[in-house]
């Protein structure tokens, strides 16, 4: 078998017996793995449970990723508060720092909370969408190392920099906005090195400035902004509203993602906004919900069945995953296998498992 299908418990299985080998408190885990497996069942694979559990393994090892750190609360009044990470675990920050907006939200309308010295998170809007429950808009930022060229320019400036928005409705599913200000981000690329396709023009410029649809001329070179100079501001603006606020590392101060022999020193900026404090949450939700009815009625172009909202791809490969299971390919599984012996985890039955069971 050249790919499987598998459980989300089975992954949460796997990151136990893996990260319990590097003294990751099982708490934790459970986090980095239900982060790890938000993105997956979405169908968001570049973020999804492997690449996640491969980067905190070497991180972890290589010391630049503390587990069980103190994350230290700076500053702090009604409206928000600024937190220091202390290099933990990137989804513990994030679901703490989330946590905080929540609760002040509830009391004082709006709060938001940045949080520096941050890892790696995975997907912006994992962190967005737990204000949903609470029946409240989530949004998140994060700047990362730079890789992105300003318009007009050849040189990596600033990172891919996500941002995420999830907002209530009533009849229909959440409104759930997640992307990178570049055209695509790495991760992307990634998958598409290994798998031997090339990528679409207009993602990136080689090391030389040339437009390029080769994925390793890529990465050695720089990802384009999303919709010229729109991508371009809007990077800019995460940098700001993440590092600049938190008075940490920004644009090309942030060290490569892919450089382990020092801290990577992300920020994140996580705002809640409570529907409830403005024109209530059940009025807030009726506008939402016409404000998808105008779109989902709307007569599609050429090419198209339907008009969608975001978000609305995400879900619908989520309940596919759900009941068929997460996709794994073997020769991905093997990779990360062949890194986790490499930095000494003890596999056992597991190195082989997936491709030996039916699931």
């Amino acid at each position: 078998m050249d790919r499987v299908r598998v459980q989300p418990d089975k992954i949460r299985e796997f990151y136990l017996f893996v990260l319990g080998q590097l003294n990751v408190p099982a708490g934790e885990i459970e986090t980095v793995a239900d982060a790890a497996i938000f993105a997956s069942l979405r169908g968001i694979d570049s973020h999804g449970f492997i690449p996640t559990l491969t980067r905190a393994v070497k991180e972890i090892r290589a010391g630049i990723v503390k587990p069980d750190a103190r994350i230290k609360i700076l500053k702090e009044n009604e409206n928000g508060a600024l937190i220091d990470a202390n290099m933990s675990l990137g989804p513990v920050t994030g679901v703490k720092a989330m946590e905080i907006a929540i609760e002040k939200a509830n009391k004082a309308a709006v709060a938001t909370v940045v949080a520096f010295n941050c890892n790696h998170f995975g997907t912006a809007s994992y962190y967005a969408t737990r204000a949903l429950d609470k029946d409240m808009i989530g949004v998140v930022f994060c700047n990362a190392s730079p890789t992105v060229a300003p318009f007009g320019g050849r040189e990596a400036v600033h990172g891919t920099n996500p941002m995420s928005f999830a907002i209530p409705a009533g009849k229909y599913n959440p409104l759930v906005l997640d992307i990178s200000t570049s055209v695509v981000a790495g991760g992307k690329i990634i998958q598409a090195l290994r798998k031997g396709e090339k990528i679409p023009e207009g993602w990136a410029l080689d090391k030389y400035g040339n437009p390029t649809t080769d994925p390793k001329a890529a990465l050695e070179g720089v990802r384009l902004p999303m919709g010229g100079h729109k991508g371009y501001g809007l990077g800019l603006v995460v940098d700001v509203f993440t590092a600049a606020l938190a008075g940490s590392l920004i644009g090309k101060e942030i060290p490569p993602y892919w450089d382990l022999t020092t801290p990577y020193g992300a920020s994140y900026f996580m705002m809640v906004i409570n529907p409830e404090s403005f024109a209530g949450v059940e009025k807030f939700k009726q506008k939402v919900d016409r404000l998808i009815q105008d779109c989902k009625s709307c007569a599609p172009m050429e090419g198209f069945k339907e008009v969608m909202v975001p978000g609305e791809v995400e879900l619908t490969e989520e309940q596919k995953r759900k009941k068929e299971g997460i996709p794994v390919n073997k020769n991905q599984w093997d990779e990360m296998v062949e890194t986790l012996r490499s930095n000494g985890i003890k596999l056992d039955s597991w190195e082989n498992t997936l491709f030996e069971e039916k699931y």
